[in-house]
């Protein structure tokens, strides 16, 4: 072999050996490819899957027009001065006229508290409490899955769900004599085949992740179940509670209107279920 054949010979082996070892550098150790990576501080946990309780199925059939609807009359109402019985139209029949029994409601005192959220209201979003896009408020954030009867007995020893779901959270239906009193009422709600739907609203605005049970009528329209122990004056004195934190709170409100009536709609809703704001908790 002639010398600079021996020489090419020789730098391309060189060559090769650099190359090889440069990649080797470059490759993680081993093990390091399958270790799990640890999860940020920040990071966001998925929310839990919902599902229908045992006594109902999943349906096909998309609810989420109508539901919103509802949300969104249950929400102007609520910051409607005049009448508290209007804010309870958007309870199930038997709902409504239970919590409709209470006469001692102080309208005046919810009137004024409403009256200056209103005043709020407009001078920090430049327009009047009146939701014109259901789909921009209750948007891709609320969960809504369609379901419907199918063992009126089960069903109604597991509807409506818990608002907020905890390690201890019992069966809806089961704790308390005025529900099985009224069970009844409840199972006339309840038949074969009846349409409902679980709403998931998530943790915001001093508030938990909540869940909202509602219940299709024949006429279509969409109604809020609640359970069968709420009664109109534990609702009045919780709106009222609510309120008056809202009101007390405009510097915390959101930034955006469209925030601000997901906000509204929230603690109406935690109201109809009790469900106190992060700060009232003892």
């Amino acid at each position: 072999m002639s010398p600079k054949a021996h020489l090419r010979r020789h730098g391309i082996r060189l060559a090769s050996a650099v190359l090889i070892g440069g990649m080797v550098s470059l490759c993680p150790k081993a093990g390091a490819a399958d270790a799990p990576a640890k999860p940020s501080a920040n990071a966001v946990q998925p929310a839990k899957p919902m599902a229908l309780p045992a006594g109902f199925e999943i349906t096909g059939e998309n609810a989420d027009s109508g539901v919103k609807s509802a949300l969104v009359k249950l929400t102007e109402r609520s910051v409607a001065k005049g009448d508290f019985h209007s804010f309870l139209r958007e309870l199930t029949k038997q709902d409504k006229e239970r919590a409709r029994e209470y006469k001692g409601a102080d309208q005046a005192k919810l009137d004024a508290i409403v009256e200056q959220i209103q005043k709020q209201w407009k001078a920090k979003y430049n327009e009047d409490f009146s939701i014109s896009d259901k789909n921009l408020v209750f948007d891709q954030r609320f969960a809504i899955v369609p379901g419907k009867v199918t063992d009126p007995a089960v069903a109604l020893n597991n509807w409506p769900v818990p608002a907020v779901m905890t390690e201890n959270a019992v069966t809806a239906g089961s704790h308390s004599d005025a529900k099985t009193e009224k069970k009844e009422e409840k199972a006339a709600d309840l038949t074969m085949g009846r349409e409902v739907a679980l709403v998931r609203f998530p943790a915001s605005h001093a508030l938990p992740e909540m869940n909202v049970s509602m219940i299709r009528y024949m006429l279509g329209f969409w109604h809020i179940d609640v359970p069968n122990d709420r009664s109109g004056e534990e609702i009045y004195n919780d709106l009222t509670t609510h309120f008056t934190y809202i009101r007390d709170h405009e510097a915390q409100w959101p930034s955006t209107v469209g925030d601000g009536y997901r906000m509204m709609a929230h603690h109406a809703v935690a109201a109809l279920y009790g469900v106190p704001t992060s700060e009232s908790k003892g």
